[in-house]
């Protein structure tokens, strides 16, 4: 499965796997909503595997975030030991 991204209103819902092969895209895709977007809210409901290079590359969007005094947030029914690996951080 591949991961799909669509956006309405300011919510970006994340569909299929956040996974190594398809980390390089989403790192790229929301690299760029960060220089251009105050506010990003990414929506894991859909969301049906993150590895441990997708965890990463959360992070990573969070970090870059948080220098560069954006607000980013995960939101969604997600696995409840990612919101644990990401409790510092701004999730909803």
């Amino acid at each position: 499965m591949s991961l799909k991204i669509s956006k309405k209103k300011s919510v970006y819902y994340l569909k299929g796997e956040i996974i190594k092969s398809t980390v390089n895209p989403f790192l790229s895709y929301f690299e760029k909503k960060l220089n251009t977007k105050k506010k990003i809210v990414l929506n894991i409901d859909k969301t049906k595997e993150i590895d441990k290079a997708g965890l990463s590359a959360l992070k990573e969007i969070l970090d870059k975030g948080l220098q560069n005094s954006k607000d980013v947030f995960i939101t969604g029914k997600g696995c409840k030991e990612i919101y644990d690996d990401l409790h510092h951080y701004k999730t909803v």
